[in-house]
């Protein structure tokens, strides 16, 4: 009996990982792609998200965000590394006192960030 409960509270543990993890805002994602569609030119953030955030961050297809978040001295910890895993997006992470606080998957081509603005 004590084994089952040991197995049991060890898998809680460890699943509740997954539930700190951002998951895509699909609602923002599809707002944001529409608005670059339509446009054809960069996007002001600032107008299309009702959120505070103070700076966003582009993470590339594959790329390993924990290793993105180092490189710029930002918690990414909470992005799963399956977000990044497709090739026709990218990610878009709103960041805010250096910590990830949303997310959301763009088309590819906002790979340069001159089509994202922040002002």
């Amino acid at each position: 009996m004590k084994k089952i409960i040991l197995l049991i509270f060890i898998t809680s543990l460890t699943s509740c990982n997954s539930f700190f993890e951002l998951s895509t805002d699909k609602e923002l994602s599809k707002k944001i792609n529409l608005e670059y569609l339509k446009e054809k030119k960069p996007i002001d953030l600032t107008k299309i998200t009702d959120f505070d955030w103070d700076n966003y961050i582009v993470i590339g297809p594959y790329q390993i965000p924990e290793e993105v978040g180092k490189k710029y001295n930002v918690d990414l910890s909470n992005i799963s590394e399956y977000q990044t895993a497709d090739d026709s997006k990218l990610t878009l992470v709103f960041i805010k006192n250096k910590k990830s606080i949303k997310i959301c998957a763009v088309q590819a081509e906002f790979k340069e960030n001159k089509l994202l603005k922040f002002s």
